[in-house]
C-alpha cells in the first residue's frame, strides 16, 4: 500500500514460507546439506531439545544428536514428496546438560537444508491405533459411500470423532476457486452448511501450500511466535538476505493477516486436511476448536490417514463421472463417423445427434455455423452474437465461459436468458465452428458475511484486512449458467474431434467436386473457343463449297434449259411428266443454290432471311429432303400439320434444315428396327409455335442428354457433331428453343417459334 491506496493483490503475493517464525509447540533446526552445519535455530530450542540456541549455530548436526543418528539421518529419504505428509522419526540423544533426551522429529531436504522440526513424544502408541471398531468405521463409513456428499458427512463425522475439535467441515472450491461447506460435524446448535465463502478468503499462496502439505495445524491462533534466527543473530525472514524457505515446514507460523481472519471467526485453534485429486486442490477439511487445542502425533497422523483416503476415494468418484461422460461422447462420436462414412452429409448428422450432444453436455442450445451457413437448435441468442471473441480462450480446440456477459454486451432477451456456451473450434481458417448454450442460472448464495477485505480507517487511510463480520449475507446470483466442468470440457473435447475431422473431410471433397465442376467448366469454354474457331472455318469453307456449288449448279439449269429449248427447235412434243420433271429441275437446282446460299451467311455471318412465313410448307420441304435417300417401303410417317396456325417471322430454308436434320438424325437411328415411324407435328402454343419430330428408336440415354446440343457432341459414329447444335443455334437465332422430350420410347424434340404480335410494325 502506497499513499493510502490499497493493493489488493498483496494477500496473493504474501510469501507465508519465508515468515521467519515457527509456532511455540515444537522447535526447528536447519542444517547445511553440503556441510551439516547448523545454519538456522528457532529461539525455543533449549525449551524443546535441551540445547540452547546460541550452542547450535555453526556446530555440526552431529556433535547435538550424535554420529549414529546423523548417519541415520542421512540415509533417509528427505525429499518431500507431493503432497508432503508426516513421516516422524523417534530419536534419542543427549542434551546441553548430559540428560538423554527421547524425542519426535520430521526431518526433510529443501532449499540446501536439512530442516529438522522436534515435537514432544508421545509417551506410548494411542490408544487410537488399536480400537478394532475405529478401523471396521474406515471400512465402512468411508469406503462404502458411493455418492461424494455421503462421502464428506462420512469424513467430516470421523475427523472430528478423532480429533475431538468442535466442528469440522468439509470445503469444496468451486470453478471460480470460491468455497462451499458441502458436510458438517459440529457440537455446536448453528450450522454452516452451504454457505459460501470467497476465493479471497484463501490466497493463492495458501492454496499452493495445501498442496504441498496435505495437514496444517494451528494448535493456538493466538500463541507467540517463535523466531528463528541465523548464526549471525539476524531474523531469517523475507527482509533477511538469507531467507529460510519453510514451504514444507509443519510448524511454520501463521500469517497475521489469516490470525486475525479466525479471531474474527471466533476459532480459538484450527487444523486443515487438504482433499487434493488430479494433483489439484479440490477441497479443505476444516476444523474449529473455540479455544486452545493441541491433537497428538498419532492423531494427526490418523486425521492425515483419513484426509488421503477421502482424497482418494473422491478422485475415484470424479474419474467414475469422467469416464462415464467421456465414454458417452466416444459413443456419440463413433456413431457420427459411422453414419459419415455410409455417405449422409454433416448437416443432416450433426441435426440427427443435436439433442444427445445437448444432454451430455448439459447444454439447451445448439448453434452450427459452418460453410457459411448458420443452424440453430433449441434456446440460442436472439439477437447476433459475436463468438470471435471465444477463440482467445481455446485449449484444443474448446472454450466455455458460464458468463457470456462478461465477454461482450448480451442484449437482454424476451425469453430464457442464455448465458453461457461452449465453442468449439471446427475448422482451420476459423469460420467452422458449433457452440453449445446454457441458459442463465439464478441461485442464491449464502456467503458467510460480505466478501469484501476493505475497511475505511476513521483518518481516513484505506488498509487490507480480513472480513470482520461472518454474518450470513445472501446474494441473489443472476447472469450466469451453471458452470461447464472438467468432465464437461472432456467430453466436448472428444465431439470437437470427431466433428472437426468430419468437417475437414467434407470441405476437402467438396473443394474436388468444385476443382472438378471447375475444371470442366474450363474445357466447355475450349470447346466454346474452338467451336467459334471451327464455325468461321465452316464459313470460309462454306463460301468456298458455295462457290464452287454454285456454278455446277447454274450450268445445270443452264444445261436443262438448253435441252428443252433443243428439243422444242427439233419439233420434239414433250410429253406432260417430262415437261414436270425438267421444271422440277430447274427448279430445284435453284433453290439447291439459295440453300447454300443462305447456309453460308448463317454460318459465316449469322445471316436470316426473315419474313412472315406460313410454317407448314418449310416443315414438310425439309422432311422431304431428309427422306430422299431412304427407300425403305416400312417407314411410316404420321404428319399431324395445324393449318390454323399464324404465320411466323423466319427464314423458311433455315427451319427445313433444322426438320431435315432432326428427321435424318431419326432414320439413322432406326436403321434395322423393325418399326420405323415418324411423328412431325405443328400446333399453336400460346404466343407460340410448336413443332415437334419424335420417332421409335433406341431414344436418347440420360448419360447424353445434359451434352445433347453441345458443339462438337455426336452420338454417331460418323458425324461431325454439329447436326444438333446448328439446328440450336439455328431455333435460337429466330429467337425460339428447342428440347428434347421425356418419352418412354423413342426420341422426341420440340422446339418453339415465336409468333410476332401485329401491332408492332
Amino acid at each position: 500500500m502506497k499513499d493510502g491506496q490499497i493493493d489488493l493483490t498483496t494477500c496473493d503475493k504474501e510469501p507465508i514460507h519465508l515468515i521467519g517464525a515457527i509456532q511455540p509447540h515444537g522447535a526447528l533446526i536447519a542444517v547445511s546439506e553440503e556441510s551439516h552445519v547448523i545454519d538456522y535455530a528457532s529461539t525455543n530450542t533449549e525449551a524443546v531439545i535441551g540445547w540452547p540456541y546460541d550452542l547450535l549455530l555453526g556446530n555440526s548436526i552431529s556433535d547435538v544428536i550424535g554420529a549414529d543418528n546423523t548417519r541415520d539421518l542421512l540415509d533417509m529419504p528427505l525429499d518431500p514428496p507431493a503432497p508432503n505428509l508426516l513421516r516422524p522419526w523417534i530419536i534419542a540423544f543427549d542434551t546441553a546438560s548430559g540428560q538423554r533426551k527421547r524425542i519426535e522429529c520430521l526431518p526433510h531436504r529443501y532449499g540446501g537444508q536439512i530442516i529438522l522440526e522436534f515435537l514432544d513424544a508421545e509417551p506410548s502408541v494411542a490408544s487410537v491405533w488399536e480400537e478394532e471398531l475405529l478401523r471396521q468405521r474406515i471400512l465402512t463409513e468411508l469406503v462404502s459411500p458411493g455418492a461424494q456428499q455421503d462421502l464428506a458427512d462420512a469424513t467430516a463425522k470421523m475427523i472430528r470423532d478423532v480429533t475431538g475439535f468442535d466442528r469440522v467441515m468439509v470445503y469444496k472450491f468451486h470453478p471460480d476457486k470460491h468455497g462451499e461447506v458441502i458436510a458438517e460435524s459440529t457440537n455446536r446448535p448453528n450450522s454452516f452448511i452451504g454457505h459460501h465463502y470467497p476465493a479471497s478468503d484463501i490466497p493463492d499462496p495458501a492454496r499452493r501450500h495445501f498442496v504441498l502439505n496435505v495437514i496444517r495445524s494451528i494448535p493456538d491462533i493466538n500463541c507467540e511466535d517463535v523466531p528463528i534466527v541465523t548464526k549471525g543473530g539476524q531474523s531469517s525472514d523475507e527482509n533477511s538476505a538469507a531467507p529460510l524457505d519453510l514451504s514444507f515446514s509443519n510448524l511454520r507460523s501463521v500469517a497475521k493477516i489469516h490470525v486475525q481472519y479466525l479471531n474474527n471467526m471466533g476459532v480459538g485453534a484450527s487444523m486443515s486436511i487438504s482433499l487434493v485429486t488430479n494433483n489439484e486442490l479440490w477441497g479443505l477439511i476444516t476444523c474449529h476448536s473455540y479455544g486452545p487445542r493441541l491433537i497428538s502425533s498419532s492423531r494427526l497422523r490418523f486425521a492425515e490417514l483419513l484426509g488421503g483416503a477421502t482424497s482418494a476415494l473422491l478422485q475415484n468418484i470424479e474419474n467414475t463421472k469422467q469416464l462415464k461422460k467421456s465414454t458417452n461422447a466416444e459413443k456419440i462420436a463413433f456413431r457420427m463417423e459411422q453414419e459419415a462414412r455410409s455417405g449422409v452429409a454433416l448437416s443432416d448428422i450433426l441435426l440427427q445427434h443435436a439433442d444427445e450432444m445437448m444432454e451430455l453436455t448439459g447444454a439447451h442450445g445448439l448453434w452450427i455455423q459452418r460453410m457459411g451457413q448458420t443452424v440453430t437448435v433449441g434456446e440460442v441468442p436472439a439477437d447476433a452474437i459475436d463468438m470471435s471473441v471465444m477463440r482467445d480462450r481455446l485449449t484444443d480446440g474448446v472454450a466455455t465461459t458460464s458468463s457470456l456477459s462478461d465477454l461482450q454486451v448480451v442484449d437482454a432477451p424476451s425469453g430464457p436468458a442464455v448465458a453461457g456456451a461452449a465453442y468449439l473450434d471446427l475448422s482451420e481458417d476459423k469460420n467452422d465452428y458449433l457452440v453449445f448454450f446454457r441458459t442463465e442460472y439464478v441461485e442464491t448464495i449464502k456467503w458467510a458475511g460480505k466478501p469484501e477485505k476493505v475497511e475505511l480507517e476513521e483518518n481516513g487511510v484505506k488498509r487490507l484486512s480480513p472480513r470482520g463480520s461472518f454474518a450470513v449475507w445472501s446474494q441473489e446470483r443472476r447472469g450466469h449458467s451453471k458452470p461447464f466442468e472438467d468432465h464437461d470440457r472432456d467430453a466436448l473435447r472428444i465431439l470437437r474431434r470427431a466433428i472437426f475431422a468430419l468437417n475437414s473431410l467434407e470441405r476437402e471433397q467438396q473443394a474436388r467436386e468444385a476443382q472438378t465442376k471447375a475444371e470442366a467448366q474450363e474445357l466447355k469454354l475450349r470447346h466454346a473457343l474452338l467451336d467459334v474457331s471451327r464455325a468461321s472455318s465452316m464459313g470460309e469453307l462454306a463460301s468456298a463449297i458455295a462457290h464452287e456449288l454454285n456454278q455446277p449448279l447454274s450450268a445445270i439449269v443452264n444445261y436443262v434449259n438448253a435441252c428443252r429449248q433443243e428439243l422444242t427447235l427439233s419439233g420434239v412434243t414433250l410429253p406432260g411428266r417430262v415437261e414436270d420433271h425438267i421444271e422440277k429441275a430447274v427448279s430445284e437446282s435453284v433453290r439447291a443454290g439459295e440453300l447454300v446460299q443462305r447456309i453460308r451467311n448463317f454460318i459465316s455471318h449469322g445471316d436470316l432471311n426473315l419474313d412472315l412465313v406460313d410454317v407448314n410448307p418449310a416443315l414438310l420441304q425439309g422432311m422431304e429432303l431428309a427422306l430422299i435417300t431412304d427407300d425403305d417401303p416400312n417407314l411410316s410417317m404420321s404428319i399431324k400439320l395445324d393449318d390454323t396456325i399464324p404465320q411466323v417471322l423466319a427464314d423458311p430454308i433455315q427451319i427445313s434444315q433444322v426438320v431435315l436434320n432432326l428427321v435424318r438424325n431419326a432414320t439413322t437411328a432406326m436403321a434395322g428396327r423393325a418399326n420405323r415411324a415418324i411423328l412431325l407435328r405443328s400446333a399453336r402454343d400460346g404466343d407460340k409455335v410448336l413443332v415437334v419430330i419424335g420417332d421409335t428408336g433406341p431414344g436418347i440415354s440420360h448419360e447424353v442428354r445434359n451434352t445433347l446440343f453441345e458443339p462438337l457432341y455426336t452420338s454417331t459414329t460418323d458425324g461431325m457433331g454439329i447436326g444438333l447444335s446448328l439446328c440450336r443455334t439455328i431455333v435460337e437465332a429466330h429467337g425460339g428453343r428447342i428440347w428434347l422430350e421425356s418419352s418412354d420410347h423413342g426420341a422426341t424434340f420440340a422446339f418453339h417459334l415465336p409468333i410476332p404480335d401485329r401491332s408492332d410494325d
